[in-house]
């Protein structure tokens, strides 16, 4: 049997572990009834917030470096 190597799986390497309320499984168990991918649906929801909010993160950053 021959398997084909997915390049974007081996790509996804580093594993973080997180914790979710209540409520908020309960959510993504809906999803996974939808057949949505968890997973999938978490990473594109943490790239969105970082698209729309790096600005705001990076100047805080600046902030906090300056002395005065």
């Amino acid at each position: 049997m021959y398997h084909k190597c997915n390049t974007k799986m081996a790509k996804l390497t580093k594993i973080q572990t997180i914790r979710f309320t209540e409520k908020q499984v309960e959510s993504l168990e809906k999803l996974k009834e939808c057949d949505v991918n968890i997973s999938k649906f978490i990473r594109i929801a943490i790239k969105e917030k970082l698209n729309r909010e790096w600005k705001n993160i990076k100047e805080k950053k600046e902030k906090c470096k300056l002395p005065f």
